[in-house]
């Protein structure tokens, strides 16, 4: 089953035979419509005995219930998580690209999420289906990273690899928009705009080889990332083990699992879009910054000049 959120923080839900409509469940879900907008994580939290009157309510829908995806402004499926995980360098040839002749950081010593642990980025960085990233520094570099997100069901904490799957109420698809430079990875990455998510979330068991899961980007069309999780250096389950014993997951919670090689940087009119098997597409716009960012630092505008 699908999961989505839309409009004003509505909920709908949709199978993956139908994949053209959404039945809308809000009047089901505790909570929809107040702010800000945590009943996703209350859903999810409860989605042992919710979950199967939603997929009842999707395969017999009313037809006032039912709308047209297309239609539809689409939210971030998890508008207001606790937090956003996120794994540094979780694939062998993303690290080979960044060290490379030409690459962001050659020359230099990059290491792997077995290395790095994983970091946080802020929850005000989200943005669904068709939203709009906004370039935050004028003549930085910022590039694009195609990812799949793990999104928490239950509170996880200390969890051993071998139970962790048990704690996902499902996945996502995810782009994680990184400025080049030498600040440290939650301010390069932490934007407003900077972690689309969505279009919606998948149930666990919709998605037949978790180990063999394949995810493209393309820029204006053309193909950019073009992986598959089976490279992944700590798999899913070892994501959530991880991220548990570092703090407590609670549902709703957002872990981006890390992207494979082939991320490049963005300019303004770009279109982005991530198709994520079993998932969806995922789209973005690029844009020009609207704001001098450097002026308003005054002298503390170092990590604003250009590099």
């Amino acid at each position: 089953m699908r999961l989505w959120v839309f409009e004003e923080w509505r909920v709908g839900v949709s199978l993956l035979d139908d994949p053209d409509w959404l039945v809308d469940v809000s009047d089901m879900v505790a909570g929809t419509g107040s702010w800000p907008p945590v009943h996703i994580n209350a859903l999810l939290a409860d989605w042992d005995h919710m979950g199967p009157a939603l997929r009842q309510a999707a395969q017999n829908p009313e037809p006032s219930r039912r709308f047209r995806i297309a239609d539809l402004r689409l939210r971030p499926v998890v508008p207001w998580p606790s937090k956003i995980v996120a794994a540094p360098v979780n694939y062998r040839q993303h690290q080979q690209e960044l060290l490379a002749v030409g690459g962001v950081y050659a020359g230099q010593d990059i290491k792997t999420v077995l290395d790095y642990g994983l970091f946080l980025k802020a929850p005000s960085s989200l943005v669904g289906h068709g939203g709009t990233v906004e370039l935050p520094l004028d003549g930085r570099r910022t590039d694009h990273e195609a990812e799949i997100a793990v999104v928490m069901g239950r509170t996880a904490k200390d969890v051993p690899p071998h139970e962790a799957m048990h704690y996902v109420a499902g996945f996502s698809g995810l782009i994680d928009f990184t400025v080049r430079g030498p600040e440290d990875r939650p301010f390069r990455k932490s934007f407003d705009g900077f972690t689309p998510l969505g279009p919606c979330l998948v149930t666990p068991d919709e998605v037949p080889d978790l180990g063999r899961w394949h995810l493209s980007l393309t820029v204006n069309g053309e193909v950019r990332q073009d992986g598959s999780t089976e490279r992944m250096i700590l798999d899913f389950a070892r994501l959530v083990s991880l991220a548990s014993c570092g703090t407590t997951l609670f549902p709703g919670d957002i872990i981006a699992s890390g992207t494979p090689e082939g991320i490049g940087p963005v300019e303004p009119g770009d279109r982005v879009e991530l198709v994520v098997d079993h998932i969806g597409r995922l789209a973005v716009t690029v844009k020009a910054p609207e704001t001098d960012r450097a002026g308003i630092l005054g002298i503390w505008s170092a990590p604003f000049q250009n590099r």
